[in-house]
């Protein structure tokens, strides 16, 4: 949480860099199905560190147990590659640390339960990352699949040390709930924005692009919060973002409530200013300072127990030496 509360604020200060995530994607299967190539990447001066994350699929396609998504690790020295890391832990672990970051400075001071909507890798690491940063000490937790919602309930509460209830309606889980934390996989709103109590924090991690089309949150909800912190305003034009856009254009909100995240944390937005307020965070787009502040910390404790397998340098870049010696400045 540390080292992406940083890597925020020197993004807000102009100290770290960032792109826009971009996808494309390839309709050329002919069974409704298309492959989906995406991309990240940021750079961490204060670290020495730049990521490029990379994920390769198809979508809509069956599931597959073989994850292609990958994190890049490069020196900002010389530009060498210095790691590659799978990317589906990582992941998890830098969206828990956002996310915490986000409960941090708006949630109340004084939250001691969060209600859960979903029972995944998200809704661990992210849960973890809330309750790293706050005084949290019940959860309720729904998930379509009962099973799954009591192993996550079993598991969370003896890892975290805090009481975690399976409930059996989504309406249960807003119950008295300081922080509502959305992590599921759903295609329409999962909740009715008039049940959330006043003075709630709503964290919603689902987002969409102009191929997938994700709902997980209502416009009442918007409607209802004083203000909406997002991770990149500039994702919310670039994917389309109709979940965002849609409420904007029919008055739910206005651009002058939406801040960044690296906004609030640099204090250059205005943040919470009443315990009664109801504050709405989406995490609408993974980024790479994202990759690169997980990464960063990632192999700084792999190298520290000598975790993972030591690579031939000589793999990843080419000898120009000869180019050199006799005058020639190639380009890659």
């Amino acid at each position: 949480v540390d080292v992406m509360e940083s890597a925020y604020r020197d993004l807000a200060e102009g100290r770290a860099v960032e792109e826009p995530r971009e996808r494309m994607f390839v309709d050329n299967q002919g069974d409704g199905h298309v492959y989906a190539l995406g991309r990240q990447c940021g750079a961490l001066p204060c670290s020495g560190i730049s990521a490029l994350r990379v994920m390769s699929g198809r979508r809509g396609a069956a599931r597959n147990p073989h994850d292609h998504h990958l994190v890049f690790l490069f020196g900002l020295e010389h530009g060498e590659l210095q790691a590659i890391l799978q990317g589906f832990t990582l992941s998890g672990l830098r969206l828990g640390a956002t996310t915490a970051i986000a409960a941090k400075y708006l949630a109340r001071k004084d939250a001691e339960q969060v209600g859960v909507f979903g029972s995944g890798k998200q809704a661990r690491a992210n849960l973890e990352g809330i309750v790293a940063v706050t005084r949290i000490k019940r959860a309720l937790v729904f998930s379509p699949n009962p099973s799954h919602r009591n192993l996550f309930c079993d598991e969370m509460g003896h890892r975290l040390g805090i009481e975690l209830v399976p409930v059996e309606k989504p309406k249960d889980v807003l119950n008295c709930s300081e922080i509502v934390l959305c992590a599921s996989n759903a295609w329409e709103p999962i909740f009715d924005g008039n049940w959330v109590e006043e003075g709630a924090l709503v964290i919603s991690l689902r987002n969409s692009d102009r191929q997938k089309r994700p709902r997980e949150f209502d416009e009442t909800t918007i409607k209802r919060s004083s203000f909406v912190v997002v991770c990149s305003k500039k994702q919310i034009h670039l994917d389309d973002q109709r979940e965002l856009l849609d409420p904007i254009e029919r008055g739910a909100t206005t651009w002058h409530k939406i801040y960044e995240l690296a906004d609030l944390v640099a204090g250059k937005v205005p943040g919470r200013e009443s315990p009664k307020e109801i504050v709405f965070y989406h995490s609408n787009a993974g980024m790479g300072v994202q990759f690169a502040a997980a990464g960063f910390k990632a192999l700084e404790m792999a190298r520290k127990v000598g975790a993972g397998r030591n690579l031939p340098d000589g793999w990843f870049f080419t000898d120009l030496t000869p180019w050199w010696n006799l005058g020639y400045r190639p380009t890659p």
